[in-house]
């Protein structure tokens, strides 16, 4: 993908944002001054308030408002953008009252500028979907060869327009069709076939190493100045997982140099410290609430313990706050389910915040566990997995998380398609993992959290 255009675009409504922020500052300020109730003193306003508007932009990043791979309607981005609103108050008013040496108390202002940036974002988010979704700066595709993964990223672009990546066609030798999308059978007059489809981007699907005839198509068409590309790579970028067909014992060799990350290991561990010191005093002082409730329901025990698979394959035990009766298991072992029946009506409420995980906290600060990683699974689950999937144990080589990549990317993963989904996400996590995309991993984890989103 020529990543140029998803960044520009992204860009683009980040400082849209950021415009439509000031701009309510500066109603703010004038509305007041014009209520005789101050004075227009923007000076003195924009250092604090541009502190904050950084950070309503990384609460809309969190809560995927930047994300154009996300088909949304008009309705799902008004309840995303009272979201956001609501998340960026809180943070407003911590900062500002919170925050010591700041020099104002701008209860009225902070009111207003919410008021006001409401107000403004709903047309300019509507007017950005326009103009996302037509105009300049998009891409003409066309693929080379038809792999599941070729035929999977055809339909995810043909539905989500903002991305900006139309897709022209496909060339294929093999017979097969692609899902709405006219289909090529030749790959003879391929330099023309660009031109008349106004290409800019060719996504290979098969090696030219495979095929002297399409190296040299390829070769014919590099006047045309187009944009070339892996399907793997180009793969990664959109759905930001691996594909079944690169997971070899290559790929393994190429993606997971452990000795680049040994300082990221040292301060993520430090990081994982402290979070669970704090998040700990908050489960301490919980418990007695949830151990009411939980007793009151159906007078069973609080907590929920656990064998699991870590890192390097070793056993441990986790607790939770139990969520579903106590002979939830009677019959035997078993993947949860969305809406799953034998989870209690207090459990739901503690799975849809997520609070069922806090106990969690004491394996982090042992070192079983980190805040985020791979979701450890079952011993007995981890048997089957790794016969469907024999390079599973792979995810083992971190330690598994509170919360990871694809439990904010997928809601729930029970069967064993699903499974292979999840094995997809973690395995991008191990490739690119980093700080940054952890914290943004704990973001999106807390936007579940707020909008009780959790299973």
């Amino acid at each position: 993908m020529d990543r140029a255009i998803v960044t520009l675009r992204r860009l683009g409504l980040v400082f849209g944002d950021l415009a439509v922020f000031f701009l309510a500052l500066v109603l703010a300020l004038v509305a007041r001054r014009l209520a005789g109730e101050g004075t227009f003193v923007f000076a003195e306003h924009w250092p604090p308030f541009a502190a904050i508007f950084i950070l309503w932009i990384i609460i809309f990043a969190a809560l995927g408002l930047y994300d154009l791979t996300l088909g949304r309607d008009r309705t799902e981005l008004f309840g995303e953008l009272i979201t956001a609103t609501a998340a960026a108050a809180a943070v407003a008013v911590a900062f500002f009252y919170l925050v010591p040496g700041i020099g104002i108390s701008p209860k009225t202002t902070l009111f207003l500028v919410l008021l006001a940036s409401f107000a403004l974002l709903v047309p300019w988010r509507l007017v950005s979907l326009r103009l996302l979704a037509g105009g300049k700066f998009r891409r003409r595709i066309v693929f080379v060869g038809l792999t599941d993964e070729a035929r999977e990223l055809i339909t995810r672009l043909t539905a989500n327009p903002l991305v900006g990546l139309d897709v022209a066609g496909a060339i294929t030798l093999d017979g097969t069709n692609a899902p709405g999308v006219p289909v090529r059978r030749t790959l003879e007059g391929f330099a023309e076939y660009l031109r008349e489809e106004r290409a800019d981007t060719v996504v290979l699907a098969m090696s030219p190493r495979t095929s002297t005839e399409l190296t040299r198509q390829l070769y014919e068409s590099i006047f045309l100045k187009i944009n070339f590309l892996d399907i793997i790579g180009f793969y990664e970028q959109i759905t930001r997982r691996v594909p079944i067909s690169a997971i070899t014992r290559v790929w393994f060799l190429e993606n997971l140099q452990e000795s680049s990350k040994r300082f990221y290991e040292k301060l993520k561990r430090g990081t994982d410290i402290a979070l669970a010191l704090i998040l700990g005093a908050t489960t301490l002082a919980l418990t007695p609430i949830v151990a009411a409730l939980v007793w009151l329901e159906d007078r069973g025990p609080t907590f929920f313990a656990q064998e699991r698979v870590g890192r390097d394959g070793r056993i441990f035990r986790i607790k939770k706050f139990r969520t579903m009766s106590v002979d939830a298991e009677k019959s035997g072992a078993q993947f949860a389910e969305k809406s799953d029946g034998r989870v209690t009506r207090v459990g739901r409420i503690l799975r849809l915040t997520r609070l069922d995980e806090l106990p969690q906290c004491w394996n982090i600060l042992t070192g079983e566990m980190s805040f985020i990683g791979p979701r450890p699974e079952r011993p007995e689950f981890v048997q089957g997995l790794v016969a469907d999937m024999p390079y599973y144990p792979m995810r083992l080589l971190v330690r598994p998380g509170l919360t990871g990549w694809a439990q904010v990317n997928h809601s729930y993963y029970a069967t064993a398609e699903e499974h292979r989904l999840k094995l997809q996400y973690d395995l991008f996590y191990l490739k690119n993992r980093s700080y940054l995309l952890d914290w943004l991993i704990l973001l999106k984890t807390l936007n579940t959290v707020v909008r009780a989103r959790g299973q």
